[in-house]
């Protein structure tokens, strides 16, 4: 059996994760630029590391209400295509190692559409709902950050 890694992150009440070998960074939040005529859940753009990076807003995308800017809230930067984004979560949590034998398939009722989820992870404490952040964009969303940014 693989060993599989994710970051697990909180957005809102729920718990998700992320496999970290999409993941470059996680970083402290900072107020992203504005950038009119995007989809509402891209918050505007960052500089980070000399590249303008769009900054992803995943409670507005999956309708679970707005990133708060907290104190515990991080962005994760993640390769999506040729690109790097920035994903707004309310607070990350651990890197979590399983089994790939432990992830189950994703169940047909969540809040998020499944085109997003690739599995489940049941932990003594609850689920764990595992994200594909390469699919969070539609292609025309896609093409938005391709060619915008």
């Amino acid at each position: 059996m693989a060993e599989v890694q994710f970051v697990v992150f909180r957005l809102a009440d729920q718990v998700y994760g992320a496999q970290i070998h999409n993941i470059q960074e996680i970083i402290l939040p900072e107020q992203p630029t504005k950038v009119p005529n995007n989809p509402d859940f891209i918050e505007g753009v960052i500089n980070h590391r000399g590249e303008v990076v769009p900054v992803l807003d995943l409670k507005k995308r999956f309708r679970l209400g707005y990133a708060d800017y907290g104190r515990e809230s991080r962005f994760i930067v993640a390769e999506v295509g040729a690109k790097k984004v920035a994903f707004i979560v309310d607070e990350v949590t651990e890197i979590l190692r399983v089994d790939s034998a432990q992830i189950a398939e994703p169940p047909d009722m969540t809040k998020i559409k499944k085109d997003y989820i690739t599995g489940v992870v049941r932990m003594k404490d609850g689920l764990i709902i595992l994200l594909d952040l390469s699919k969070i964009l539609t292609v025309e969303e896609s093409d938005i950050i391709d060619q915008g940014f």
